[in-house]
């Protein structure tokens, strides 16, 4: 009963002892988080320092120097002019050099269409190329200039170049027109780099685009075949007849019109065609 009795402390003694309590207690809590802040950082520094530690370890190490570089996927370059590309040198250090910069360096030439730069533990390098295909020359601001299937204009024809491929000439019109023939035209190459009988990309001169007719054939031996537009494998198909024709009846000296084009019926012509300027310009300048 006693205690009933006791005084309470006054309402301002009260408060100052309650806010009393609330600062300690906060100040224990702040006091821990620091303390678990300053060991996190400690863990990380630690982790930081082992990796550091561990990266000039291996790029110090002479167990990870390069003793090979193997290149991969040369056709049109050598490996040689690769290298001298890639400008990376043995006994370098492979984790060292930068992935990223070898590629670099090898994607300027035009011939490169995709590159891949890999190591192989612990000492060889890898670079594995695509390369494009050249399919077709272009004429344009008086220089001819490699394309492949894709229809990329990718590199200029030089001196050096030895290319034994069609020239496209005509594809007059507006963009868009053109546009579209060219895609007709790049179905037809298709064909002819997959083709096994004649014709095919190798004995193909010239192949000119008209948005009217469709697109015509010049061959090397002289021959125009006139196909217009699509369906060209089944077209060429009915050529082989045609050509045992003219063998039996000694008609294929000079040069010949032969119309695949119409889907009922072949028409040849005798016509003296002269090879096309194009086509004889780019023989004489280059290696073709």
């Amino acid at each position: 009963m006693k205690n009933w009795f006791k005084r309470r402390p006054k309402g301002n003694t009260y408060r100052y002892e309650a806010r009393r309590h609330r600062l300690r207690r906060r100040a224990g809590a702040t006091i821990k988080e620091v303390l678990r802040a300053s060991l996190a950082l400690s863990g990380i520094g630690v982790v930081a320092a082992l990796l550091i530690f561990g990266y000039l370890y291996l790029i110090s190490h002479p167990y990870f120097a390069i003793r090979d570089i193997t290149v991969r996927g040369c056709k049109e370059l050598t490996e040689k002019e690769i290298l001298s590309m890639a400008a990376v040198k043995t006994r370098q250090n492979i984790f060292a050099v930068s992935l990223g910069d070898v590629q670099k360096r090898v994607m300027v030439n035009p011939w490169i269409k995709n590159a891949y730069v890999g190591r192989e533990l612990p000492n060889r390098l890898i670079i594995d190329l695509r390369e494009r295909t050249a399919v077709s020359l272009v004429k344009k601001d008086n220089s001819f200039y490699l394309m492949d299937i894709n229809g990329v204009t990718f590199k200029k024809l030089e001196m050096n170049d030895e290319m034994d491929l069609p020239i496209l000439t005509g594809y007059q019109g507006t963009d868009k027109e053109a546009q579209v023939l060219m895609g007709r035209t790049l179905d037809l190459l298709r064909y002819l780099t997959t083709a096994t009988d004649f014709p095919n990309i190798k004995n193909v001169s010239e192949i000119n685009g008209n948005g009217r007719v469709g697109l015509s054939v010049f061959t090397n031996t002289g021959l125009c075949l006139h196909l217009g537009f699509d369906n060209y494998e089944n077209k060429f198909r009915r050529l082989p007849p045609v050509m045992v024709d003219l063998e039996r009846r000694n008609q294929k000296i000079g040069h010949l019109y032969i119309d695949l084009s119409d889907p009922v019926k072949i028409t040849v012509q005798r016509r003296d065609i002269l090879p096309p300027a194009a086509t004889s310009g780019a023989r004489k300048e280059f290696k073709t």
